[in-house]
């Protein structure tokens, strides 16, 4: 007994310094080497904050350029957090450079207008869209002072269409219900067709000089009517009207003559939303800078519909009462998208961009290496975001004040062309989310002399 009595002891007497050198090791800060990048040594003493607010709202822009993108947008959609959207493309059309020769016996045919797609959509593709074209009533005319079109410019339209087609586009396969390949062909009036064609047989002063077609065919819109409700398509910007004819022969073979499109950079995008009903809707006109935290505790990415995140930093310069402050390390934002916010109908945008902004939220210069490309966890979605180190820019906020941190910050948007010719979006919380995993983050990393 005796002996076992004294075995304990010394058991105990080793274990003792053994406990108190991981207690100690528990209690002090982690050594971590980040290179002599960020400081003098090697290693340091690092502490790790991330609980600096980031107060975010949802900034609109009343209206942005879609002229001369190279691509038509065309369709309508309805999004569960940005209402119903809809997209028509206003075009200008010139007569042929070279008009062709025709003979007395030659027959018309038809008239298409030709339209082709580029892979670019959004929305539900499985739905059949009606597409209507019209007449344009005024000549594409850019307004005085006015240097190109905006998502909100407008031309009136014979309202009785020139011709409509029921589609059902794959983009990913070049395939639509009419088995055009990448195309689709609306057939237009045929008095209008042969009215154009007569002017082409007889080689008319309307259709060699551009001008003077232009007074007598003014453009055209092309729209979904308004039942419509699948997709918005992308089409490039090789639009044809075409004249199909032909002449007399032992072989019928079809010619044809192509109107093309005149003008790039006056082809344009009328964008419209109606966010009725839902987590968006109080983001309008009379409303164009509005707080996560009176929508939810979320904030609304879309270039194409006109919105921004603004992201403020207004308790940062608390850093510089730590006790134990020496510098900044790294500064690390990270952005995650709501989860069940996206889908492959409604997919993320690949990129955001960071720029300085100011009270007027005007969008300044943007960030060194402040565009984040979207990493997407497969598996369970909880680590899908936007990853941006903005250390020099948190450095300089962390001395600006705390008036200047509460009116300026950081805007985050969908850069060009993008934003102009897609309608990808990103939703994302703030830190009063009730989620964890969808809340934005600020995560510092700095030295400590403790």
């Amino acid at each position: 007994m005796a002996r076992n009595r004294q075995f304990r002891q010394s058991s105990i007497l080793f274990l003792l310094p053994v406990m108190v050198i991981i207690l100690i090791s528990g209690c002090q800060k982690p050594t971590i080497n980040f290179g002599t990048s960020f400081i003098n040594n090697n290693t340091t003493n690092v502490v790790v904050v991330d609980t600096f607010r980031v107060a975010l709202s949802t900034v609109l822009s009343d209206s942005f350029a879609t002229a001369g993108t190279g691509v038509s947008l065309l369709g309508r959609y309805k999004d569960p957090y940005f209402g119903t959207i809809t997209s028509k493309a206003v075009l200008q059309i010139a007569p042929p450079a070279s008009l062709p020769t025709i003979s007395n016996l030659a027959t018309y045919d038809s008239m298409s207008l030709i339209l082709q797609i580029n892979k670019t959509f959004y929305g539900d593709t499985t739905k059949v869209q009606r597409y209507q074209v019209s007449q344009l009533q005024s000549v594409i005319q850019l307004p005085e002072n006015q240097f190109t079109f905006y998502n909100n410019s407008k031309f009136p339209f014979n309202p009785v269409p020139l011709g409509v087609a029921d589609v059902q586009i794959n983009p990913t396969q070049f395939v639509t219900s009419q088995k055009i390949n990448d195309t689709i062909k609306i057939r237009l009036s045929d008095v209008l067709g042969k009215e154009l064609f007569r002017m082409l047989y007889n080689h008319s002063d309307t259709v060699k000089n551009l001008s003077t077609f232009l007074g007598y065919f003014k453009g055209l819109t092309v729209y979904p009517d308004d039942l419509s409700e699948g997709s918005i398509y992308g089409f490039k910007d090789t639009v044809r009207m075409r004249i199909y004819y032909h002449e007399p022969g032992l072989v019928y073979t079809t010619l044809y003559s192509d109107f093309i499109l005149n003008n790039k950079s006056s082809q344009f995008n009328q964008i419209t939303f109606d966010r009725s009903g839902t987590p968006s809707s109080q983001i309008d006109s009379l409303h164009p800078e509005v707080k996560s935290t009176s929508t939810e505790n979320i904030a609304f990415i879309q270039g194409a519909t006109g919105l921004q995140v603004k992201a403020l930093f207004p308790t940062i310069g608390a850093l510089l009462q730590y006790p134990d402050y020496l510098n900044v390390l790294k500064a690390e934002l990270t952005i995650k998208p709501i989860e069940g916010s996206y889908s492959p109908t409604f997919p993320l945008a690949p990129q955001l961009q960071l720029a300085l902004t100011d009270q007027g939220n005007l969008v300044g210069s943007p960030l060194p290496f402040g565009t984040g490309s979207l990493v997407v966890d497969y598996l369970s979605g909880a680590n899908t975001s936007y990853v941006y180190d903005i250390t020099p820019y948190i450095k300089q906020t962390i001395t600006a004040g705390a008036i200047n941190n509460q009116e300026k910050g950081l805007m985050i948007y969908i850069p060009t062309p993008a934003a102009n010719t897609t309608f990808n979006r990103t939703i994302i919380g703030d830190q009063f989310n009730s989620k964890p995993v969808n809340q934005i983050k600020l995560k510092i990393y700095y030295a400590s002399f403790y």
